[in-house]
C-alpha cells in the first residue's frame, strides 16, 4: 500500500474538469465506513455510512485516525503555550527541550516554527506504526531510532534556504517539547488545553480509544493486522477523532484569524498560523492565502481530509478506514 499524502496541486489541477461527486456516491458500492461534516453559516451537518468494522455501522460517535490531520491539534497545542508567554516561536526548540536534544547541523539554531512548518530540514517523514504484537517504543526511543523504534533517528541535516521538507520526525520533537514545557503527558496536554475547549471532547491521543473505533482496510479490502496500527508518534499520527471534529479544529483556527470572543488563540498568533512559510505550509496547516486552509492524512488503513474556506467559512471533512475510499472527494475539495 502507497502510504503517500494525497497530492494537492497536480490532483486538483487534474481533477479541475472531472465531476464534482459527493462522499456517499463514491463509496457507497465499497464495504467500507466513512463520515463526512460539514459547517456552513454556523450549522454543523454530519454524514455516517457504511462500517466500523464488520457487522457494526459507522455512527457520527465512530473515532477514526486521522493520520496527519493530527498535526493541527498539536499545531494549536503548540500555539497555546505560546499564548501563555511559555515558549517563543522564533527561539530555537532546543532551549526548551530538558530530555532530549535535537541532533543534527543547525540543530542549535532550529526554532520551533520551522518544525511546524516543515522547514527545519528534520528527518523521518512519516511513520508506519506498530502491530497487535509489536513492542511499543517510548518516546526516546522513537526519537533516537533505538530500541523496539521502526523509524530512524530523528536529526536535523543540512538545507539550503529553509527548504520545505515535510517531516513527521519534527513533530515528534513538537510532542515532547510539549511534555517538557508543560510537565504533561502529552494526550493530557493537548486535551485538557485544545481538544475540550473546542468541543472535541471525545476525540483522543490514546494508542487505543476508550471508545467506538473503527478498523482500518488497504486499498485491495484486506483488513489492517488487528484492526489498526498503534502510533504511540502522537503528535505526527496519533489521533482518534470523527469528521466533526476535524471541522471544529478548523472552526476554533477560523474564529481565531476572525477575533472571535471565544477564540482558542488571539488573532495576531492565529494569522501568523495560516501564512504560509514555504510550499503553502503554515504553521500546522497549509495554506492558499485569503483562500483555502487545509490538511489531509493518510496511515495504513485510514485516510482524512479537512478544509476550510476562508472568504465564506465554510468547513467540510471526511474521514475514512479504507485507504483511497475518499481521495476523488478529496481531490474534489482541493479542485475548488
Amino acid at each position: 500500500m502507497n502510504r503517500r499524502t494525497f497530492n494537492k496541486l497536480s490532483l486538483a489541477a487534474a481533477l479541475t474538469l472531472a465531476p464534482r461527486l459527493s462522499l456517499a456516491q463514491q463509496v457507497s458500492h465499497d464495504v467500507v465506513g466513512f463520515q463526512s461534516a460539514e459547517m456552513n453559516d454556523g450549522v454543523l451537518t454530519a454524514t455516517p455510512q457504511g462500517f466500523a468494522r464488520r457487522d457494526i455501522a459507522v455512527s457520527n460517535d465512530t473515532l477514526f485516525q486521522v493520520a496527519s490531520c493530527s498535526k493541527t491539534a498539536t499545531s494549536l497545542a503548540v500555539l497555546t503555550l505560546v499564548r501563555d508567554g511559555h515558549i517563543d516561536l522564533d527561539m530555537p526548540v532546543n532551549r526548551y527541550l530538558s530530555r532530549w536534544q535535537l541532533p543534527g547541523p543547525r540543530s542549535a539554531t532550529v526554532t520551533i516554527a520551522e518544525l511546524m512548518s516543515h522547514s527545519a530540514g528534520t528527518t523521518v517523514h512519516g511513520f508506519g506504526g506498530y502491530g497487535p504484537t509489536d513492542d511499543i517504543p517510548d518516546l526516546l526511543e522513537i526519537l533516537d531510532g533505538r530500541g523496539a523504534a521502526n523509524s530512524g533517528a530523528i536529526r536535523t541535516r543540512h538545507r539550503l534556504f529553509c527548504q520545505f521538507r515535510y517531516s513527521g520526525g519534527g513533530t515528534t520533537v513538537l510532542q515532547t517539547m510539549i511534555e517538557d514545557v508543560t510537565g504533561e503527558d502529552f494526550a493530557a496536554y493537548v486535551t485538557r488545553a485544545v481538544l475540550r475547549p473546542i468541543g472535541a471532547s471525545r476525540a483522543t491521543f490514546a494508542i487505543t480509544p476508550p471508545s467506538e473505533f473503527a478498523h482500518g482496510s488497504f486499498e485491495n479490502g484486506q483488513p489492517v493486522s488487528g484492526g489498526f496500527m498503534r502510533h504511540p508518534e502522537s503528535a505526527a499520527a496519533g489521533l482518534w477523532a470523527t469528521a466533526s471534529d476535524l471541522v471544529r479544529l478548523f472552526q476554533a483556527i477560523l474564529d481565531s484569524v476572525n477575533g472571535a470572543q471565544h477564540a482558542i488563540l488571539p488573532q495576531t498568533l492565529a494569522q501568523r498560523m495560516i501564512t504560509p512559510v514555504k510550499q503553502q505550509a503554515g504553521l500546522g496547516v497549509f495554506a492558499s492565502p485569503g483562500r483555502t486552509l487545509w490538511h489531509e492524512g493518510r496511515n495504513f488503513g485510514f485516510d482524512s481530509i479537512v478544509m476550510a474556506e476562508l472568504t465564506t467559512g465554510r468547513i467540510r471533512a471526511a474521514v475514512t478506514n479504507r485507504n483511497g475510499a475518499i481521495e476523488r472527494y478529496a481531490q474534489s475539495l482541493l479542485a475548488l
